[in-house]
């Protein structure tokens, strides 16, 4: 997780033993000539070669050109011995965010009018179904009643998948016929959970950002049914895509974002280009492809990953 961006950290922080060497001999000369005190090895201020190349690594590793750009920025005229510290208030800067406590808010809304709609949507191969049974077990796990809807009735296969997760998890799923009419699965699964005072974990189709027809249905199901939280579930390894997927579905609305597949991301940049495009809150990590592999959103814990 985020090795391609830890490593590029850390090339920038620690000079190459040749270099070091260099520095060495340097400053002895330097001490020989003029009979200055040695100065201190990690001194001397980053120079535009490294950040340059800094900047072109941190792209590679999927962070976007405006984000690197604003980094590197930032380094500009610092001394290496300080970077560490002043990356570190950076990418907590870019990272920090308007935390959501799903549980409490979903407990909430329940006590408040009976139950809660959660929709979920992105695109297909996001991890977005699997993504809603990670939450529906976590619902379970706090005692909540779930419900799930069967809303991508654009392809059988996406209705069997959520039963199979259903019957796993041992929750109630709404579902119609292959090719039924989203907004009312949504809106059937609604009803059958103020019966039972629980949450809606509602599916949707994957929809292609450049089928307009789609991301209508996908308002329509929101028109109708005015869920009370709007998720976009992101794949990370998608790179810089992902901020084309956030603006298109953006025309939509969503509350907050999941990214998943972070166990595999090995580059990890995407994250940074994520909170800088939008100022939504990120709820969680997918970390895996059990029940369990879902880990809350914490800047710190993410930076400490990637500065150690």
């Amino acid at each position: 997780m985020f090795n391609f961006l830890k490593k590029t950290v850390q090339r920038l922080i620690k000079k190459p033993k040749e270099e070091k060497k260099k520095i060495i001999k340097e400053e002895k000369t330097i001490e020989k000539k003029e009979g200055l005190k040695k100065r201190k090895l990690f001194s001397r201020k980053v120079s535009e070669k490294d950040l340059e190349k800094f900047k072109m690594e941190l792209i590679k590793a999927n962070v976007s050109f405006d984000v690197a750009e604003e980094i590197v920025e930032k380094l500009r005229d610092k001394e290496r011995k300080d970077i560490k510290k002043i990356l570190e208030g950076i990418l907590l800067n870019l990272l920090k965010q308007k935390e959501i406590d799903l549980i409490h808010f979903v407990k909430e809304k329940i006590k408040e009018r009976g139950c809660c709609i959660l929709l979920f949507f992105g695109f297909n191969g996001s991890g977005k179904t699997t993504t809603i049974a990670k939450i529906g077990s976590l619902m379970i796990k706090q005692k909540i009643p779930v419900v799930f809807a069967a809303g991508d009735t654009f392809r059988a296969a996406a209705i069997e998948q959520i039963s199979t997760h259903a019957k796993k998890l041992g929750i109630d799923v709404v579902k119609h016929k292959y090719g039924g009419d989203p907004a009312a699965v949504v809106f059937d699964a609604k009803k059958h959970a103020e019966t039972i005072n629980g949450v809606v974990l509602a599916d949707t189709a994957g929809r292609l950002h450049s089928d307009k027809n789609l991301l209508e249905e996908l308002n329509k199901i929101v028109r109708v049914n005015k869920p009370d939280l709007k998720i976009l579930v992101l794949d990370s390894l998608t790179g810089n895509d992902i901020l084309e997927q956030i603006e298109k579905f953006g025309k939509v609305g969503f509350d907050g974002l999941i990214l998943t597949k972070v166990d595999v991301n090995e580059k990890g940049g995407a994250i940074l280009s994520v909170k800088q495009k939008t100022d939504k809150p990120i709820l969680f990590l997918g970390t895996g492809q059990k029940y369990k592999d879902l880990e809350k959103f914490d800047a710190e814990k993410i930076v400490k990953k990637i500065l150690e």
